[in-house]
């Protein structure tokens, strides 16, 4: 492991490697209601008018450049698509689909992981003018009444189903009573009464192709995309081709593009797992590569215990120019890197930027995986933050400048108009811009509710200015609105801000958390260990069940959560008692969310023994007191 301080001994701070950032140029409004609205000074770069239009200029401009690899199964080394390749096959299937009646009214379906082919159907379904809806594989898989499954399709009544494997869907397409629809799949033929492969739906493609892309516009339908349903049922989040083609463009518009590409010294590269079924994989990583015209490695792994061997081979063997991923998989990343330097080489050999979204993340995380850098490179790398949400394409702000601070949502970006609205006291995160949508599909209610009355989104995340009465000083997350809850005193507790500062002062040990209290006299928590660092911690390489008993990670708990006391004068905030869990979050109960963090509701729901043992008059012996 790599320790010490991430400053020089001379006492100097260590430079941050070049981030070729434009000019931070903050426009601000203060009104007299008290609301603050802040625009970015930058201009918004020209977008496309679809999310066609970048993979035929890329075609044409770069053919040979690879769009897309992802392992080849059962043998070595990596599948590539080029650009060129792409566009061929996405317009012969759309030949095909145009063949079974895409169109505007005739959505499709994909249940499948992130592959070549998922991208292909996706990027050809659009450009037939079909609108796409990218279904969490486990609705189909894991669940046992296909609940949400079926709530999805009686919303969407999609026309055409895609499946990457018909053999695995099947439960799924049986539970969906999937009926006289067609079925298209890769590999291994669902029994259904229609269906057709990948290969037998590619069809030279005739003028109706050249047709259906003259129909594209900002204003077409591309996607729409479900909302995690913590809350209730998902809602459908109707997803124009100008909203995501704006989104991209918001993005490159905070980089001086020329020095970026002297920089990389190539195309942009990077290795991402976030899954296609969600905004931030989707969008900000899948198209946003797209528009850069650089290239994706799918990357098979993720930051659960089964498959993280997969992604840290990909990361080992792989060097991307930009990272960017959510908190858990940081995680993983920082105790990987601090134990294997040949690891730490690859991964930081051509990064120029660092980036999370998704969930708050911890400054213990930053100071973990800078000194590793520093040790590496020489160089600090920054570590970014972006903002967003489902109905913002995603990304509506992010940190622009090189950032040493975690917690942050940055400023919005170019484009995009926000609106710090008090709420009793705090300021809600309003926003307004190309990117947003225009409501959710078949739901006019909770559209109506999602707008104020100047047609800002609402997204709920209270937010603060780092430097009170600075906008310039970047703004931070303050805990979403509806996640505060009352002590049995009537103090107000923000969990999420709780979470984020506990998890940081336990420096480690602790991966993540469940904060508690509501009507209860104080704040308890249920938390979650990092197996890794705490076997090191001990030099012992005990399973779950030892480490949560084991007396010395025991006291690390104790000891972090004491010291995010100390620096808590606000008595309500203070965590009270603690219980370590005898598992992780389980993504199959709903636990996790896809973007990777605790779905704190869902997690109290499902562990509320558990949260009962907290705030027993006696507690039991597994109970931490702090």
């Amino acid at each position: 492991m790599v320790t010490g301080s991430i400053e020089q001994q001379t006492g100097e701070e260590i430079p941050f490697r070049e981030v070729p950032y434009l000019r931070q140029m903050l426009k601000v409004e203060e009104r007299d209601d008290g609301a603050i609205i802040l625009q970015n000074g930058q201009p918004l770069r020209p977008a496309a008018p679809h999310m066609l239009a970048p993979i035929v200029y890329w075609a044409g401009t770069a053919p040979d450049r690879i769009w897309l690899a992802q392992r080849r199964e059962n043998a070595d080394g990596w599948q590539e698509l080029t650009y060129g390749e792409a566009l061929k096959r996405i317009r012969r299937l759309a030949q095909g689909l145009l063949g079974l009646g895409a169109g505007p009214d005739a959505p499709l379906m994909i249940l499948s992981r992130n592959s070549i082919e998922h991208a292909l159907v996706k990027y050809a379904a659009m450009w037939a003018g079909s609108p796409v809806v990218p279904v969490t594989p486990a609705y189909a898989l894991l669940s046992e009444d296909f609940q949400r499954l079926n709530y999805i399709d009686a919303l969407i009544q999609p026309k055409l189903v895609y499946v990457d494997d018909g053999q695995e869907y099947q439960r799924g397409l049986d539970g969906m009573k999937i009926g006289g629809r067609t079925v298209i799949f890769n590999r291994n033929k669902p029994d259904v009464s229609s269906s057709v492969s990948l290969g037998a739906l590619e069809q030279d493609p005739d003028y109706r192709v050249d047709l259906a892309y003259d129909r594209l516009g900002p204003e077409t339908i591309a996607k729409f995309m479900l909302t995690s349903g913590s809350t209730g049922e998902p809602k459908a989040v109707i997803n124009t081709h100008g909203m995501i083609s704006s989104m991209v463009k918001m993005i490159r518009s905070i980089w001086d593009v020329d020095r970026l590409e002297e920089l990389s010294q190539g195309p942009q590269v990077m290795v991402n797992f976030l899954p296609w079924s969600h905004t931030y994989g989707a969008n900000s990583i899948l198209h946003s590569m797209t528009d850069w015209g650089g290239t994706l490695y799918i990357d098979w792994g993720a930051p659960t215990p089964a498959r993280l061997p997969e992604m840290i081979r990909n990361l080992k063997e792989i060097s991307p120019t930009q990272h960017t991923t959510v908190p858990a998989a940081w995680a993983a990343i920082a105790t990987e890197i601090e134990n294997d330097p040949d690891l730490a080489k690859t991964f930081f050999q051509r990064l120029f930027v660092m980036a999370y979204g998704g969930a708050a993340m911890g400054q213990d995380l930053y100071e973990r995986i800078q000194k590793v850098a520093i040790a590496t490179t020489g160089e600090r790398i920054s570590l970014s933050a972006g903002y967003g949400s489902t109905e913002t394409a995603p990304t509506t702000a992010n940190v622009h400048w090189p950032n040493s601070v975690m917690g942050l949502i940055g400023l919005p970006l170019p484009g995009c108009t926000m609106k710090l609205a008090p709420v009793g006291q705090k300021y809600e995160c309003r926003v307004k811009g190309p990117n947003i949508t225009p409501g959710y599909f078949r739901n006019p209610e909770k559209t109506q509710e999602a707008f104020d009355e100047e047609g800002f989104y609402k997204l709920g995340d209270a937010v603060r200015m780092v430097e009170p009465g600075s906008p310039a000083s970047g703004l931070a997350f303050d805990g979403r609105i509806a996640e505060e809850f009352k002590l049995a005193n009537g103090s107000w507790v923000s969990a999420g801000a709780v979470r984020v500062a506990a998890v940081s002062a336990v420096n480690g040990a602790m991966s993540d958390a469940v904060i508690c209290g509501l009507n209860e006299n104080y704040v308890g928590i249920l938390a979650f260990l990092n197996e890794k660092f705490c076997q090191r911690l001990i030099n012992s390489n005990l399973p779950l069940e030892g480490l949560v008993q084991d007396e010395r990670v025991r006291d690390a708990i104790r000891t972090g959560l004491a010291s995010y006391n100390e620096k808590h004068a606000n008595p309500a905030s203070r965590i009270r008692r603690c219980l370590i869990q005898l598992d992780q979050p389980d993504p199959e109960a709903g636990e996790i969310t896809e973007k990777g963090y605790i779905n704190q509701a869902r997690a109290r729901d499902l562990r509320a023994r558990d949260v009962s043992r907290l705030y027993a008059d006696t507690p039991d012996a597994a109970i931490i007191e702090i």
